[in-house]
């Protein structure tokens, strides 16, 4: 939500002919300060917004600026599934040989196939493996992602990538990366707070165990 609402600040702060002169100085001076904020982790901004499906249509940048961060995302998922297969060449090729056991190179019993199979296995015969190269399976499902309407903005997009997880498998593993990212640290130092309401001078003498257990309950126990 940080650039789309960097976006909508800016366009407020727009002048207008009945500012008077001391209005139009602050409106100035918010624009020169938010211009450059976040022009540091911009692209990774960028990323995270177009992987929310309630700001995805990307209103906010104008078109070439929108192909651009598609294709940045479709490229960085392009790169995770090339080392995943990699990672799994290097696995397979580290794995002990069979030859090393003489009792592995026998033959694996036949498989048994279902009832399911066998009446419609020659009519309904699934196809292994998908012809088309990783880089076009991602283009046709960003293509797909991006053509399907924005959820409302009181949705939960989280819930949403859950229900359309087998739907975008490519995306959907980078949006699990990349919206799993705390937006900001307020969390985190309540739990430091709270932990120096619990570790008092006079209950100096309590454990690092009992504290961890102490601040988990105060955390999480909802007392009625």
């Amino acid at each position: 939500m940080i650039l789309p609402l960097k976006a909508t600040v800016l366009h407020s702060m727009e002048p207008n002919d009945g500012d008077s002169a001391i209005v139009t100085q602050v409106k100035a001076a918010i624009r020169e300060n938010l211009e450059d904020r976040y022009s540091s982790c911009q692209d990774f901004l960028h990323k995270c917004t177009a992987l929310d499906p309630r700001f995805k249509s990307l209103p906010h940048v104008d078109d070439v600026c929108c192909d651009r961060i598609y294709n940045s995302l479709s490229t960085e998922i392009v790169a995770i599934e090339e080392e995943h297969e990699e990672a799994k060449g290097t696995a397979a090729a580290a794995s002990p040989s069979h030859t090393e056991h003489p009792e592995a190179s026998e033959s694996p019993p036949p498989v048994k196939r279902s009832a399911m199979t066998e009446l419609f296995g020659e009519l309904f015969q699934t196809e292994v493996g998908d012809k088309k190269n990783t880089l076009q399976q991602v283009k046709k499902e960003v293509a797909a992602y991006k053509a399907v309407s924005s959820i409302s903005l009181d949705s939960d997009p989280l819930l949403w990538w859950k229900n359309k997880e087998s739907t975008y498998p490519l995306i959907a593993k980078l949006a699990k990366h990349y919206l799993a990212i705390p937006a900001t640290s307020v969390l985190s130092e309540r739990v430091f707070s709270t932990a120096g309401d619990i570790v008092t001078a006079s209950r100096s003498a309590l454990t690092a165990d009992n504290v961890d257990k102490l601040i988990f309950l105060a955390k999480n126990m909802k007392v009625e």
